[in-house]
């Protein structure tokens, strides 16, 4: 056991309970107690303490989308709209590379996630080809919480439910073996191909099929939906309906599934969605950076959708802060509705941990700091944070990936003062790296840099 105390708990429980002078206690994988140190102290008065230091303690954040094997194409993809963003860069990327590779970049994002308090994250398009047994075992040694949203497309030709079902099986042999591994910490849920573009065909007895197996398995499903305009105008002009009917005759709304963006969702989408118990991933940062649009998310959260917060990846990002993600969300929600009080800190907070728990189907277990929960925390370091009039306020408008100080997953310690525990973060950067610019010269990718780069000299070089 140990007593966390000293500290002031953003609890996100239902009440949504701030506790100065908390002490929180973790039991092995789980909190065994939160409340005032004083009501504390007497009941665990033999546990090994951890003096907090007046910090803050959170629930660890939920990011409910993060392509975390994009990494080590980092800034390759500023400037693009998503088709040459998919096309040119994506695409290739993923037909050439080496598991190891995938590997490699799963590892250096996983390790940004921790040190911006990211305990769990969605990957949305976990390639087939990956080696999922050094995957998970990566994501293991690290400490972090996965949901693998493991690929999976229709095949080609006829679309007949013997078809459809030979292909849910298939993927479900790798999904089966993975899911619940690693002490709990990974899940396996679908990452669904659906008709987004030209050239894409329908196959309903396969989304049937992926729906079913969802329902019987009770891994959920993810996959984008009305991200840009034109994927939404495909839709509309190729079967004459919204994504979200379109998605709701498939069989694929409910409260098993989370939708990556809604950019482009309408009115009534909103209302199918919430009718429908289906989740929404709003990731601002990369929607502004690839000007692809807004998802309403004032609208949304008050037609009753639950709406979480995603970083999207290292490729359109750049990065893995959902501190940074949160800022960004208020901020947007202000500049798009002409309204400062459009999105508070307190929805974004929200946003990024009950919520993103929500979105997985895991509120029993994650989101909030209570007892009986999984302990996934966070203490946040106060600097450039203070005066604290309105904590919320602080943590969101202020507070970044630079104030996390110390984050327990699973009541392991994973971060202490700022570092990864266990890990030469260092050498890690530098086989990254070294494998970056391999994989840019291969692929014959630019690197926009508009400035002229004077590169050290080489070794007997003058």
């Amino acid at each position: 056991m140990l007593k966390i105390t000293n500290v002031t708990a953003v609890t996100m429980d239902a009440e949504r309970r701030v506790i100065e002078d908390a002490a929180l206690v973790i039991d092995g994988r789980k909190i065994a107690a939160i409340g005032r140190d004083t009501e504390l102290s007497h009941r665990y008065s033999d546990v090994p303490l951890l003096d907090g230091g007046q910090m803050i303690a959170l629930p660890g954040l939920i990011d409910t989308h993060a392509h975390a094997d994009q990494s080590l194409l980092r800034g390759l993809g500023d400037r693009l709209h998503w088709m040459p963003f998919l096309d040119d860069i994506v695409e290739p990327y993923l037909q050439r590379r080496d598991p190891v590779d995938g590997v490699l970049a799963n590892q250096l994002s996983m390790v940004e996630m921790l040190r911006s308090g990211t305990t769990t994250f969605v990957s949305p398009n976990v390639d087939p080809r990956d080696d999922f047994g050094a995957l998970t075992a990566a994501i293991a040694e690290l400490g972090i919480r996965a949901v693998l949203g493991r690929f999976i497309e229709p095949q080609p030709g006829e679309d007949s439910r013997r078809t459809a079902r030979r292909t849910v099986e298939k993927a479900l042999g790798v999904m089966r073996r993975w899911d619940n591994s690693e002490d709990g910490l990974v899940r396996l849920w679908f990452g669904l191909d659906v008709p987004r573009r030209a050239g894409d065909t329908e196959h309903p007895r396969f989304y049937e099929a992926v729906a079913q197996a969802s329902r019987e398995t009770g891994m959920g499903i993810v996959y984008h939906f009305c991200s840009e305009i034109e994927d939404a105008e495909y839709i509309e002009a190729t079967y004459g309906c919204r994504p979200a009917e379109w998605s709701r005759d498939n069989h694929v709304l409910g409260p098993n599934v989370l939708l990556i963006n809604g950019c482009w969702v309408s009115p009534l989408e909103i209302e199918i969605l919430a009718e429908t118990g289906t989740h929404l991933a709003h990731s601002p940062v990369a929607n502004m950076k690839m000007a692809t649009g807004i998802l309403p998310v004032r609208s949304a959260l008050e037609c009753g959708v639950n709406v979480s917060l995603g970083t999207d990846g290292a490729l359109n990002n750049n990065s893995f802060d959902m501190f940074g993600e949160m800022k960004t969300a208020c901020l947007l929600q202000n500049s798009a509705c002409r309204d400062a009080a459009a999105l508070s800190a307190e929805s974004a907070l929200e946003m990024a941990t009950i919520r993103g728990a929500a979105a997985i189907g895991r509120t029993h277990e994650l989101g909030s700091l209570e007892p009986g929960k999984l302990a996934d925390v966070v203490l946040i370091d106060r600097r450039d944070a203070v005066p604290i009039h309105n904590i919320a306020s602080n943590l969101v408008f202020c507070c970044n990936r630079a104030n996390v100080h110390t984050v327990f997953v699973n009541g392991r310690k994973v971060v202490a003062d700022g570092r990864v525990v266990g890990l030469d973060e260092q050498e890690l950067a530098l086989a990254a790296q070294s494998r970056a610019e391999s994989i840019r010269r291969q692929l014959k990718l630019s690197t926009g840099a508009a400035w002229p780069i004077i590169a050290p000299n080489k070794p007997g070089q003058h």
